[in-house]
C-alpha cells in the first residue's frame, strides 16, 4: 500500500488494524537532549559561531572582476565615467547658485 489513494481508501477499522499490530517496528521518534548545562551552552556556542561565519561570508563583498583587458580602453571608460561626475557636479553648482541668487524676501512677503 504505497499509493496514497490505497490509503485513503481504507476504513476506520483497517486503519486501527493496522496501528495496533506490533509487527510493523516503530522508531523511537523521541529526541535526546543532552542534559548538562555545559553541554547545552557548548552547542549554544557551536551555534553562535556558525551563524557568525555565515554572516560574515554573505556580508563580503564581492571580487571585483577584471572587464578590459587592454589598460588604454579601462583609461578611456575610467575618464568617460569622471567627464559624467563633472557634468552632475557643474550642474548641481548651477542650480546652487541660481538659487542663492533668488531674492528670498520676496517669497515671504
Amino acid at each position: 500500500m504505497k499509493n496514497l489513494k490505497d490509503i485513503e481508501k481504507l476504513s476506520a477499522a483497517d486503519l486501527e488494524r493496522i496501528g495496533a499490530d506490533e509487527s510493523v517496528a516503530v522508531p523511537d521518534l523521541q529526541l535526546r537532549l543532552p542534559r548538562s548545562r555545559a553541554a547545552v551552552w557548548g552547542i549554544a556556542a557551536g551555534v553562535a559561531v556558525l551563524i557568525g561565519a555565515g554572516a560574515i561570508g554573505l556580508l563580503r563583498p564581492p571580487e571585483p572582476k577584471d572587464t578590459f583587458s587592454d589598460p588604454y580602453l579601462a583609461y578611456a571608460a575610467v575618464e568617460q565615467a569622471f567627464q559624467k561626475m563633472g557634468g552632475a557636479v557643474a550642474q548641481s553648482a548651477r542650480t546652487i547658485n541660481e538659487q542663492a541668487n533668488i531674492d528670498k524676501i520676496t517669497y515671504w512677503k
